[in-house]
């Protein structure tokens, strides 16, 4: 067997495949272009030479029938004409006009109007016998009498929007005392339905036009398809003209009226030559097309063969573009392209797989002590290890000068524990073969999904966190990440890294609203919903906190707040004008001058909704640095109407520090307490702080919303204690729909079905915390605040609401939320 010989692809045209694509581009257009228009120029004048008989015959028959139908409107005019006439002369409407006429004289004209013209045409829809101006009878429907003394003959009377136009036929008597006149009223769609042709061709279509062209009535017959021999033919693109009839009405009163006629053609079988023909023709064609088909393909196949040579070219070039030249490992791109896929996998499927991150102790000594000679034999040595350590099914990589990376696919946090740990006792033994023979210290971080994460940034981080905190601790150390103790930290690479997320996640428009609704628990009415964004899952983040988590991460809370205010308020048009709407902004983004009220109250205004219908919620994460300015902000939109609430009282002390601070006309009890006060040990003390912080919104004026009511027991409890409204998995989900107007509160509270804890809707993450020492120093602070401190933690003050150009005074907080409830329940 002779080798192949070796074929130069940068001079072989065929190979080279850019002339090769032109050419076979070239054909394939000429082809298409030729099975386009050889039908349409083949077919076309044999379907017109045959079709132009008939369509000449037809043309005939249509002016003929429009003839015919201006004979018979004319004729019907004159009919009607010549009964006005006579009636004009009948005793009966002699009587009528005469002086001393009677009731029962004019009735008897009416009958008589009725009885000679019904009997004369169908088309009289109503007539009338004028004295002068004034109608002594009618009979009938009349349209548009004509102002003053009409004169004889006949005026076109324009219907309107619900009446066709009509014609008004007028016949006067003889001048003198008597002098009576008759006007009829004749429906142009009737008189149009008498001057059909009979039989109607089927499909065919009548209209009767003004001197102007403007149609004036029209009627249509129906189209049968089985009373057509052949085909129906539309000549609408060139001889749709040619296929009208029209024919003038010659009657005095409407000169330029015309009546036209049209229809499809009825087309008669092809003859046999004409078959003949076209069977040659699509013969022809097939052939040409076959023709050019091979033409076609052989270039092809040269082509497929070259881009089989290419694909085995591009996939060795690929390997290497993935694969660390040092260590054989795959190198960043790589290690991020199959977390990618993992992260996909275990979205779809529900697979684990666990992520170890490594990094070589004290490795910058070693490059500036030894040199970088040793350093390369070091990770060298360590890329050997792992290779060797791991199994099959796993993966290595070299993600960084002295950082790597092992993704296990179904194996759990412990199982890589015990991976990294063989590997690193391994890699401190001294070694008598390798490049590196001496010890090696690494520290690793592991973390697993989706058991602490459910996206690469999110895995990244989290392994990188828990790496760092092995370093600080010590080194030569392998350590599984802790939410509580790696949470905070976050590289400026991966701070870059999320914020890039964060920025596609709000320029994508991936986020779409849910709402939640608020339920007075009074009355059972749904008077508010809170708006919430969430992320679908195919997105770089789990879930929408994981979102939040990572713009207080990378610090992009601002744009975020921004985004999500759009989104919300966009989503909320269909929410009825009586029903409020709550939105969540981080005191952060308020006190940063960015959103202050002047920008807040213009993006209500933007997206239409009214500063009287919002609650804005403010969730303090952090303590607030700039609180002259945020109050200088609540200051504001509260002056416009916007209520404001603090959100998340009784989730330790950021809530009642926000209370002790700022004016609040609303205050939502974390969900904490509200599941708290389920019963068992502390639940007294639970309903104790309950108590005292309704107390003490009531003392500021402020409207309670119980959140997280999850339980028919949770329900009876905050009704009992009294709370103005609540919200929760048992009184509604957060949706997208917003139907709902009240619910059976009674029904629910006797109810003993719990919330689904399956819901697809969590609570937010963080939110539920330990119960003991914070519900008691939660007690004590509440229960330290007496009606002299009112003043300092923002009394209860007059604010005023926008109402026009004037500025009224309404009832704060709690009073003001009451105010507008009883107003959308019309009792005041």
């Amino acid at each position: 067997m002779h080798p192949e010989p070796h074929v130069d692809v940068s001079r072989d045209p065929i190979l080279d495949g850019r002339d090769s694509l032109r050419l076979v581009k070239l054909r394939l257009a000429l082809t298409l272009i030729t099975v386009a228009i050889l039908p349409v120029a083949a077919v076309a004048p044999l379907v017109r030479a045959v079709a132009e008989e008939s369509r000449v015959a037809h043309h005939l028959r249509l002016e003929a029938q429009a003839s015919e139908a201006s004979a018979s409107i004319q004729h019907e005019l004159d009919t009607i004409a010549n009964a006005g006439t006579t009636l004009v002369a009948d005793p009966a409407i002699v009587a009528a006009t005469a002086g001393g006429a009677t009731s029962v004289d004019r009735a008897a004209a009416g009958t008589r109007l009725g009885a000679l013209l019904a009997d004369r045409s169908g088309a009289v829809v109503g007539a009338a016998v004028l004295d002068g101006s004034a109608v002594v009878a009618s009979w009938g429907s009349m349209i548009g009498l004509p102002s003053g003394a009409p004169s004889p003959g006949i005026t076109v009377v324009q219907g309107s929007d619900q009446q066709a136009a009509s014609l008004l036929v007028v016949a006067r008597g003889q001048t003198g005392r008597d002098r009576p006149t008759v006007v009829a009223t004749v429906s142009l769609s009737v008189l149009l339905g008498y001057a059909t042709p009979d039989p109607a061709i089927p499909g065919e279509t009548i209209l009767l036009t003004d001197a102007s062209g403007g149609p004036v009535a029209l009627h249509r017959a129906a189209l049968d398809p089985a009373a057509i021999a052949g085909q129906v033919l539309d000549l609408a693109t060139e001889a749709a003209h040619d296929s009208d009839g029209a024919h003038a009405i010659d009657v005095a009163g409407l000169a330029g009226w015309s009546v036209s006629v049209g229809g499809p053609i009825p087309i008669a079988e092809l003859p046999l030559p004409a078959l003949g023909s076209l069977a040659a023709l699509i013969v022809l064609l097939i052939g040409f097309t076959l023709w050019m088909a091979r033409q076609i393909l052989r270039p092809a196949a040269q082509l497929e063969a070259s881009r089989s040579r290419l694909r085995e070219l591009y996939e060795s070039a690929r390997d290497l573009a993935l694969r660390d030249s040092l260590t054989g490992l795959g190198n960043h791109r790589a290690f991020q392209e199959a977390v990618a896929r993992m992260v996909e996998g275990s979205r779809r499927y529900g697979t684990a797989f666990s992520l170890i991150l490594l990094d070589i102790d004290e490795f910058k000594r070693i490059n500036d002590t030894r040199g970088h000679a040793v350093g390369d034999q070091l990770l060298t040595q360590l890329g050997d290890l792992i290779r060797l350590s791991i199994r099959h099914t796993d993966a290595g990589f070299r993600v960084g000068g002295d950082e790597f990376a092992i993704l296990l696919p179904h194996t759990d946090a412990a199982g890589a524990v015990g991976l990294c740990r063989r590997l690193l006792a391994r890699a401190l033994e001294d070694r008598g073969l390798g490049a590196y023979r001496g010890p090696i210290s690494f520290s690793a971080g592991v973390t697993a999904c989706p058991a602490f994460g459910a996206t690469r940034l999110e895995l990244t981080a989290q392994a990188d966190a828990a790496l760092y905190r092995g370093k600080r601790a010590g080194r030569t150390v392998v350590t599984i990440y802790d939410q509580s103790l790696d949470r905070g930290h976050v590289d400026d690479g991966m701070r870059a890294e999320l914020s890039s997320a964060i920025t596609a996640v709000i320029e994508s428009g991936a986020m779409h609203p849910v709402f939640q609704p608020i339920v007075e628990l009074v009355s059972g009415r749904i008077v508010g919903y809170e708006g919430l964004v969430r992320v679908p899952h195919e997105s770089t983040f789990a879930h929408t906190g994981a979102l939040f988590d990572a713009a207080e991460a990378a610090g992009r809370v601002q744009d975020l707040d921004r985004a999500a205010l759009d989104v919300v308020l966009g989503g909320a048009a269909g929410i009825p004008d009586d029903v409020l709407i709550s939105l969540n902004v981080s005191p952060r983004t308020l006190e940063s001058g960015d959103l202050n009220a002047t920008v807040f109250l213009a993006i209500l205004r933007r997206h239409g909704v009214a500063p009287n219908r919002v609650i804005l919620e403010l969730t303090e994460r952090e303590a607030v640095r700039e609180p002259e300015r945020l109050r200088d902000t609540l200051r504001g939109v509260q002056l416009a109407g916007v209520r404001v609430a603090a959100d998340d009282v009784g989730a330790g002390n950021a809530g009642l520090r926000l209370l002790s601070q700022f004016q609040f006309d609303v205050v939502k009890i974390d969900l904490s307490l509200v599941q708290g006060s389920r019963g068992g040990v502390g639940s007294d003390q639970t309903l104790s702080v309950l108590g005292s912080l309704v107390q003490m919104a009531d003392r500021l004026g402020a409207m309670t919303i119980a959140e997280g009511v999850e339980t028919p027991e949770q329900l009876r409890t905050i009704r009992e204690l009294g709370i103005t409204a609540g919200q929760g998995y048992l009184l509604g989900r957060p949706s997208d729909e917003h139907v709902i107007t009240r619910v059976d509160l009674d029904a629910l509270a006797s109810s003993e079905e719990p919330a689904d804890p399956q819901s697809p809707f969590r609570p937010r993450q963080g939110s539920a915390t330990r119960s003991g020492d914070r519900e008691a120093s939660l007690a004590d602070l509440v229960a330290s605040i007496t009606p002299d401190d009112a003043p300092a933690l923002g009394s209860a003050r007059p604010t005023p609401a926008i109402e026009g150009d004037e500025v009224a005074s309404e009832p704060p907080g709690r009073g003001r939320f009451l105010a507008f409830i009883r107003a959308a329940r019309g009792e005041e």
